[in-house]
């Protein structure tokens, strides 16, 4: 029987296919085990079988109240359900568990994720700085609050200064992250600053050589 450390090292690795061949074998010997369960849920979601990965943490929901772990396992679902662009079902758990946990960034910030995908811009806003009053250094707020206020049709003088705070804040803490330069770059090109733009954009490219959307970018601010 494969040890405890084998399959963990592979995850740490990345390497989620070969864990997953090793918890299976775990598995066999130990099937009431929540922590080989919750880390084969872990890598059925690595590898794209979110399907499965939902289907293996409901058991653990089902089965095993009591896990150390809920938390994670309520935030791996809404993940897995997320990227399945089950935006209803998601919008549900995260909203039940936000009863419990009032102010979890992470269930926070994938509720704003559904706002966004489901049109709903100014509740999404109203989120991120939710997270970002309990939170302020919440980098992935800090970019997303920027980035959604630069997509309104009118944006405030207030408004405009806040998107620029929050992503130079953000940048403040990871100056190097393409999405982060995209969105500064974006924010720039809407408020009629294109030099400014192209900048950001070259930045973001050469960290992300190949990303589609700051390619298209490029060739539109070209125009």
């Amino acid at each position: 029987m494969p040890e405890e450390t084998d399959y963990l090292s592979y995850m740490n690795k990345g390497n989620y296919a070969m864990a997953l061949n090793l918890l299976d074998q775990a598995l066999l010997q130990n099937p009431e085990d929540p922590v080989l369960l919750y880390n084969f849920a872990l890598c059925c979601f690595q590898t794209k079988n979110f399907k499965k990965s939902i289907q293996v943490l409901d058991r653990i929901l089902s089965e095993y109240p009591g896990f150390i772990e809920l938390d994670n396992v309520y935030r791996l679902k809404v993940f897995a359900l997320v990227e399945l662009k089950d935006w209803e079902t998601a919008e549900s758990i995260i909203k039940e568990r936000l009863q419990v946990a009032v102010d979890d960034a992470k269930l926070l910030s994938f509720l704003a994720h559904v706002y966004e995908y489901t049109h709903r811009l100014e509740e999404a806003i109203d989120i991120h700085r939710r997270i970002l009053r309990h939170t302020p250094d919440y980098k992935n707020s800090l970019n997303s609050l920027g980035y959604l206020l630069a997509l309104k049709k009118k944006i405030n003088t207030e408004e405009r200064s806040e998107a620029i705070r929050s992503l130079k804040k953000a940048l403040e803490l990871d100056p190097n992250n393409p999405a982060y330069l995209d969105s500064f770059g974006y924010f720039l090109q809407t408020i009629g600053k294109p030099e400014e733009a192209w900048k950001a954009y070259r930045k973001a490219l050469q960290k992300n050589p190949n990303h589609p959307i700051l390619l298209e970018r490029l060739k539109n601010l070209k125009k």
